[in-house]
């Protein structure tokens, strides 16, 4: 299969035969990786690091060691929309190859700005058309970084081409700066906690996922896919939802 245009998504041939591998059979650790790819080991763990850090692929850490996993095919559209066209090409070829596994429960961390990217796009893409996110968002100093209050409100357009319902529950500091920003919103409802309410991470809740924003020098996004805990944590957001203010 002709796969070079992977390469103009800034891709490298190792990177680019992981990616296959992760794509083809799904979370590995490193061991089956270097015995299909025969990648020397260092090589491996060098491209895996890359490849987290451009958002191209997660991973969560077991008893056993970290388990790799990668994006969808179709968020690479997303990633890099002024190639569109020529990675449209090869999307049918990427999906006939991919082994959907859904275990019931399921972690993923997304390192660095382009892995929090990925996580908000994967939010939106996994809410269907119509459906409702829960968010308990940050308190102000996370806000201070204009980078991600735009990225943010660019990526909320998305989800209002969904029509997709946002509740959201803010820190009442952010009531003029970001709250503001968010009651402007189409298909959003906004409150706010009572005064000397701190929340140093970001929830966001939608179907059977959890997503939690650490945002620091290096962003952390750590996923959960369980129903269980899903409905745990609605049960939080709303228990927060009453007691807050509009």
């Amino acid at each position: 299969m002709e796969l070079g245009s992977l390469k103009e998504l800034g891709l490298t041939d190792n990177e680019i035969k992981i990616y296959i591998f992760l794509l083809k059979n799904g979370e590995s650790t490193t061991g089956p990786i270097i015995d299909e790819t025969l990648i020397a080991n260092s090589r491996v763990y060098e491209s895996l690091n890359t490849l987290i850090k451009k958002g191209f692929v997660s991973y969560n850490v077991q008893s056993n060691g970290k388990h790799f996993s990668c994006i969808e095919p179709d968020v690479l559209i997303e990633k890099q929309e002024e190639k569109r066209k020529k990675f449209l090409e090869i999307i049918p070829q990427l999906e006939s190859i991919k082994k959907i596994k859904n275990p019931e429960t399921k972690t993923a961390i997304y390192e660095g700005f382009e892995g929090f990217k990925s996580a908000f796009r994967k939010i939106i893409n996994d809410c269907p058309n119509k459906g409702i996110i829960y968010i308990i968002g940050f308190s102000e100093q996370q806000f201070k970084s204009e980078s991600l209050r735009i990225f943010i409100s660019n990526m909320n357009l998305k989800s209002a081409e969904k029509k997709q319902k946002l509740k959201i529950i803010l820190d009442s500091s952010v009531k003029e700066t970001l709250g503001k920003d968010r009651e402007k919103e189409r298909f959003t409802e906004v409150r706010y906690m009572p005064k000397g309410y701190i929340n140093p991470t970001a929830v966001d809740i939608t179907e059977d996922y959890v997503y939690i924003f650490l945002w620091e020098e290096k962003p952390y996004v750590f996923m959960i896919k369980n129903k269980r805990i899903s409905e745990s944590f609605k049960q939080y957001f709303d228990f927060l939802w009453k007691i807050s203010r509009k």
